[in-house]
Parts: structure tokens; C-alpha cells; sequence
């Protein structure tokens, strides 16, 4: 009868850096740090040694390097502190993007439970399911809201561009229908037709040139020419600010103007949340231009906010 294979215990890779910490640092011996993290001297013995490899685990190394996996370790956590945690989809979708810019390539498909393993610090999580009742927005929310990106901003030394008027913008997407005096008819679901505009508007009265986006696969010209030079026009299926046109606005409209003006970086950029666009979109944003920091608004205000900025 073959004998079973048995693994030894494993530990934990915090615990393991820690206690040689405490030993280089000679605030405790060999023995003492080994005994208050339970870890054996031998290993500890080992870990310190030039036999060391820095590979931590048997089997291949990761596809991802150990500086780029502690990047975007800490993207995950600062999406998750702005209000736009990344769901595994768009986590996929970014690391293939950007090994395939690189050049890369992988054999998995998914590796997200090894990055969890290596990563402590993140884990899975299945948001709570929000009910008419506490979708309302109150006092607490807002403060809370404004409590929150306070803190941000201090941990990243943001506090600065809080007090210049041109580092401040305020942007929102807008939808006009084409037929809005039409009473309902039964139709198909995506029969109906509507235009979105992106206006971006500066603490300082500055006002960005707006983005419209149609839904056609195709601009005609003549449809080009009845708009103003300087605005943006972009296309989508059902004419929706997808992350293609609100990277386009960002790119041609947005950030050229802040660099025309001289305007000092990084600037903030608080955004409605966009449904389940609003994570790939802030994803796309925090990736290609570092200089613009977005945030988000609080969930459900959008009809608050109405109220608050009306005259």
C-alpha cells in the first residue's frame, strides 16, 4: 500500500517577515522571535540564508512580477476606498490587456485564488443588496461621504488641491430622448433612441466643451458639421457614455484643456456613479492618466444633489 504524501504546515508570509524583522532589527533572538510567531528556527534559519530564493511558493513563478502584483494590490484597496471595487471580471480583462500590450503570455485562464493567497489583504466580498428604504440619502451620508474622502485625500496628500478653485471639477452625464413629448408604447426594449452629453464644469466657473454621443455605428459628415468645432462627438450602440467615449472625452477634450491652462496636477474629479460602467471607467481613468484623481459621488444622491443645485 502506498504511503500518503503529507505537506508541510504552511505559514503565513506576514507572520514569517515579521519575525525576521524583529531579528535583523536584534530586538529579539532567534529563538525569541521564532517562539512568538510559533514558527521552527530551521525555517526562519532558512528564510535567512543565501539558499533563499525570494520565490516563496514550489511550482513556476507568477506571471505577474512582485512589484507589479503589490501595484495593483493597491489599486484594488484604493478602488475599494473611493466607492468602485473592482468586480473579477474587469480584474481579468485589465491584467489581459495588459500583459498582451507586453507581450505576455500566460497559461491560466483565471488565477485570481493564487493571487488571493498571496494577498491576504483582499478578499472576495458579495455586496449588500440595497433596499428602497435604505437607498435614501440623509445628513449622515453625506457627512460620512465627505468623511471618507477627506481621509483619502490625506493619505495620498491630496489636502492641497482642495484649496485651489482650478484643481476642483465636477463632471455628470446627461441623457436627452429624441421623442420626449410621446406618450409609452409597447416596443422593442432597445428600440428607443437617445443622445448622452458629458458636461465637466471647474470650481472656478471653468467650463469644459462638452462630449455628445450618438447611437450610430457611424457619424455621416453632415451630421458632424452641425456641431460646434471645438465639442466632442462620439458614437455608441444606444448612445450611453461608454468607457471608449469617456475615454475619448478624458483624452481629447478634458485633459487637453487642463494642460492649455496651465492648471497644476493632479486635479479631483468627483463622478455619479455610472451603474456597472462606473468601475471600468474609473479603472481606465486611475490606469491612463495619473494626473486626474476621480471620486465618486454618494450611492443614490443623484436626486439630492438635483435639489441642491437648484437656485
Amino acid at each position: 500500500m502506498e504511503s500518503a504524501l503529507t505537506k508541510g504546515p504552511r505559514y503565513d508570509e506576514t507572520a514569517i517577515s515579521c519575525c525576521i524583522e524583529l531579528i535583523i532589527s536584534k530586538q529579539k533572538t532567534v529563538y525569541g522571535a521564532c517562539k512568538a510567531y510559533g514558527i521552527p528556527q530551521s525555517t526562519i534559519r532558512y528564510r535567512m540564508s543565501e539558499k533563499w530564493s525570494s520565490k516563496v511558493r514550489k511550482g513556476p513563478r507568477t506571471v505577474l512580477t512582485e512589484d507589479e502584483e503589490r501595484k495593483l494590490k493597491q489599486y484594488l484597496i484604493a478602488m475599494g476606498k473611493k466607492g468602485f471595487p473592482v468586480v473579477k471580471e474587469l480584474l481579468l480583462h485589465k491584467v489581459k490587456s495588459f500583459l498582451d500590450s507586453n507581450l505576455r503570455k500566460t497559461p491560466f485562464k483565471n488565477n485570481v485564488p493564487g493571487f488571493l493567497r498571496r494577498h491576504r489583504e483582499i478578499a472576495i466580498r458579495t455586496p449588500e443588496t440595497v433596499s428602497s428604504a435604505s437607498a435614501k440619502v440623509c445628513e449622515v451620508d453625506f457627512r460620512g461621504w465627505f468623511a471618507n474622502l477627506t481621509s483619502y485625500l490625506e493619505e495620498n496628500n491630496l489636502i492641497e488641491a482642495t484649496l485651489d478653485p482650478t484643481r476642483i471639477y465636477n463632471g455628470d452625464e446627461t441623457s436627452f430622448f429624441l421623442h420626449p413629448q410621446t406618450k409609452a408604447v409597447f416596443a422593442n426594449r432597445d428600440s428607443h433612441k437617445n443622445i448622452a452629453v458629458m458636461f465637466t464644469f471647474g470650481a472656478d466657473a471653468d467650463i469644459i466643451d462638452p462630449c455628445v454621443m450618438l447611437p450610430m455605428k457611424r457619424i455621416r459628415a453632415d451630421i458632424l458639421r452641425e456641431f460646434p468645432a471645438n465639442w466632442g462627438v462620439g458614437k455608441s450602440e444606444k448612445g450611453w457614455m461608454d468607457t471608449p467615449g469617456f475615454m475619448l472625452y478624458i483624452r481629447e477634450l478634458f485633459y487637453p484643456h487642463l494642460l492649455k491652462k496651465k492648471v497644476k496636477f493632479p486635479v479631483l474629479w468627483p463622478l455619479l456613479p455610472y451603474g456597472g460602467r462606473g468601475c471600468r471607467i474609473m479603472f481606465e481613468i486611475g490606469y491612463r492618466f495619473n494626473s486626474v484623481v476621480p471620486q465618486y459621488h454618494t450611492n443614490h444622491a443623484t436626486s439630492r444633489r438635483s435639489y441642491i443645485q437648484t437656485p
